[in-house]
């Protein structure tokens, strides 16, 4: 492996990153109840840190995600299936199962600011005005990639109150889009697997 300049350079950018994310989090602490900015904040920061670390991950080996296979990922037709994630984490999983970025919404959050005051019972009225836009434009974001989806699928962490929220949302989300919907539940991002979609999407009647 030609392990050089370019790889410490990389990983140098990622731990400031790293750091930056440090930094949000003592301003939160010690209960870190993050307000959406805060979250959001992170959210890039992590996709900062993935993304400049990727090419070097690659270079070692370790940039594929474990027990995920070509060929599994071929079996599986994802086409016209929408999916609705919070986690960016889920959607770099769905990619790598071969969905195209076009057709995965990542809400960041609840997708009502109601809901978001409940998770956060400290917000301010200015952060919440921010989260309010950041909400219009998820909504914005379903409704324009749904046109092209004949199903939408949103997915739900188990034990996640933000994603919860947002399964619960189901009934609004067909009527703004008027595409049908259904919520699958996973545990862990390892359930993401083929398997775990390739008896649900073959169903004729999801």
């Amino acid at each position: 492996m030609n392990f050089g300049r370019d790889d410490v350079v990389r990983i140098r950018s990622a731990l400031d990153a790293l750091v930056s994310i440090l930094c949000v989090v003592r301003a939160f602490a010690p209960e870190y109840n993050f307000d959406s900015a805060a979250e959001e904040s992170i959210r890039r920061l992590l996709e900062t840190v993935r993304d400049t670390l990727k090419l070097t991950m690659d270079k070692i080996g370790s940039g594929k995600l474990e027990g995920v296979k070509n060929t599994e990922v071929k079996s599986v037709d994802f086409s016209g299936v929408l999916f609705i994630t919070v986690s960016s984490s889920a959607r770099k999983r769905l990619l790598d199962l071969g969905v195209d970025a076009r057709f995965v919404v990542v809400t960041g959050g609840p997708l009502d600011v109601g809901d978001v005051k409940i998770l956060n019972p400290g917000i301010s009225e200015g952060a919440l005005e921010t989260v309010r836009r950041k909400v219009e434009g998820v909504w914005r974001e379903i409704e324009r990639k749904a046109l092209g989806a004949r199903r939408i699928l949103i997915l739900a962490e188990a034990g996640n109150r933000g994603d919860l929220m947002v399964s619960e949302r189901v009934g609004e989300i067909e009527r703004r889009t008027g595409v049908k919907a259904f919520v699958k539940t996973f545990s862990s991002l390892r359930d993401l697997s083929p398997e775990f979609f390739e008896e649900f999407l073959g169903d004729a009647g999801v």
